[in-house]
């Protein structure tokens, strides 16, 4: 990865090999150590017979300028063990993608390799997009409604410690800690709902 990061500038797409580029999209390769705004990973299906290789070339093409595809050794690992591809499949793909006349391969040791086309295809390449530092607050109508629930909470136990403590004992102060304390439940059962209901959303979307 060395070699990619320092030629990820001003951004990078780097191509892996997935049985499901759908379902599968975990590389195993040490992805991310950095440049996350830069280097884009991108699976694409690895070809059962490492002999054809023109979807590994149109996928490049589809994936634009200033793209590489990677042959690693443990993704290549992975498909023989998880996907059913044969004893020497890397070996024998990147054989048949050195001699694919469109590719050229920028990076070679024991371990991986690394290709590209040789002309590369038109348009620019894309700026870095890192996003908004710190972290990301959405907020729904549930979590606004909690929100308030929660300051108004908040306010009405706080004035219910100085009533207690500062209000001498009557009556008319029993009276108002009691009507204050059934006025506090539903505001404490709208910010109960406010935090369950996401979660409950959130656990729904995940489940297949």
């Amino acid at each position: 990865m060395e070699y990619v990061y320092a030629h990820d500038k001003p951004t990078v797409r780097v191509l892996w090999m997935s049985d499901d580029p759908i379902n599968n999209v975990t590389p195993a390769m040490p992805w991310g150590a950095r440049d996350m705004e830069r280097v884009r990973y991108e699976p694409t299906l690895a070809p059962r017979d490492p002999v054809l290789v023109g979807s590994l070339v149109t996928a490049l093409r589809t994936a634009g300028p200033h793209s590489y595809l990677m042959v690693g050794r443990g993704q290549s690992t992975c498909l023989t063990l998880d996907s059913g591809c044969a004893d020497h499949w890397q070996e024998r793909l990147r054989r048949s993608l050195d001699q694919r006349a469109e590719l050229r391969r920028v990076f070679a040791n024991g371990d991986a390799a690394l290709y590209e086309l040789k002309r590369q295809p038109r348009g620019p390449v894309p700026e870095p997009a890192p996003g908004p530092t710190g972290p990301l607050v959405a907020w729904t109508p549930w979590s606004v409604v909690g929100a308030l629930a929660a300051v108004a909470l908040t306010l009405l136990l706080a004035a219910r410690g100085v009533v207690r403590v500062a209000v001498r004992s009557s009556v008319r102060r029993l009276h108002w800690l009691q009507g204050s304390f059934w006025f506090a439940v539903p505001l404490l059962i709208v910010v109960v709902a406010s935090l369950v209901r996401p979660s409950r959303t959130t656990g729904r979307r995940s489940s297949p």
